[in-house]
């Protein structure tokens, strides 16, 4: 298979079909990708560095789906601001914290398809990432694989006004070691 143009194809689907949902089904699935994101090394102290809030996912999961957001958009921007990158003590994000910080960005941001579209890719994004610095290509390739069917399933689930359970994430990834590569 063709990977690269696969996830061109499926990225294309994903911006048609993440424009036919309702705002509440926008906000519904935030939380439910998020839960990828949650289960990489050290998601919550790679906020607290980068952006110096101390969070929990839980907290996170709550404010999300409870629309609190203003105080992590604040957070974000005072850190994009501040942030100098041709300071002598700048120091450059690794990979995953760079999926990390993006990842949050784009779950408290304003709900819109854009912005669900970029949880989903980055998605992608990660597992093509542990696929190419991984000493086991073949089993991350594998995950990247089934990733886009699982997103076109989840899609079809909330496309359809099916209930979807806001875990769905952390269970599928529930046995994959996301170790720091």
């Amino acid at each position: 298979m063709d990977i690269v143009k696969h996830i061109k194809q499926h990225t294309e689907n994903l911006q048609i079909v993440c424009g036919r949902l309702t705002a509440a089904q926008l906000k519904e699935l935030k939380p439910a990708v998020m839960g990828f994101y949650y289960q990489l090394p050290g998601f919550e102290a790679v906020i607290n560095k980068y952006i110096k809030i101390s969070i929990t996912k839980e907290q996170l999961t709550d404010d999300i789906v409870n629309g609190n957001l203003e105080s992590y958009q604040t957070a974000i921007q005072k850190t994009n601001a501040e942030m100098d990158e041709y300071a002598d003590d700048y120091e450059e994000p690794e990979a995953l914290d760079i999926f990390i910080l993006e990842a949050l960005d784009n779950a408290v941001a304003d709900t819109d398809a854009a912005n669900l579209v970029s949880l989903f890719t980055g998605v992608i994004n990660t597992l093509d990432y542990y696929e190419n610095f991984s000493d086991e290509p073949g089993y991350w390739n594998n995950l990247l694989e089934q990733e886009l069917a699982f997103q076109h399933e989840i899609l079809s689930t909330v496309e359809s006004n099916k209930p979807l359970s806001a875990s769905v994430y952390q269970e599928r990834y529930a046995n994959v070691d996301f170790t720091a590569l």
